[in-house]
């Protein structure tokens, strides 16, 4: 599987995610980026909307062994945007729902604070 469509393998595990998440009322919405887009240049792939009226700028990325140093790699070249969820795409084709779940877990914990 090429880099973009791993991406775009991640992303969609995300969007499934926050479709649930949208219906169950746990967040007011979300806007997914265009890829290479301008947005998506800035580091954010989607916009998620709060229900306390605030948005949640999130990159997602493909899971891989050295996550640690790409979130600082990241972080270095785009300190506003801290919010990243890495998606293990291996777990996501094996046992979806497991994945989904820790997906679910893992914004909803961000958002608690």
């Amino acid at each position: 599987m090429e880099s973009d469509d791993r991406g775009k393998g991640a992303e969609g595990a995300v969007r499934q995610d926050l479709v649930i998440m949208e219906k169950e009322k746990t967040i007011a919405g979300f806007y997914q980026n265009k890829q290479h887009g301008e947005v998506d240049g800035l580091g954010i792939d989607f916009l998620v909307y709060l229900k306390n009226g605030f948005i949640l700028p999130m990159q997602v990325k493909v899971s891989c062994g050295d996550n640690g140093n790409r979130r600082h790699k990241h972080l270095k070249k785009h300190p506003n945007i801290s919010f990243m969820i890495f998606v293990d795409l291996e777990l996501h084709k094996k046992h979806p729902e497991k994945e989904l779940d820790r997906i679910v877990k893992e914004v909803a914990g961000f958002i608690k604070g």
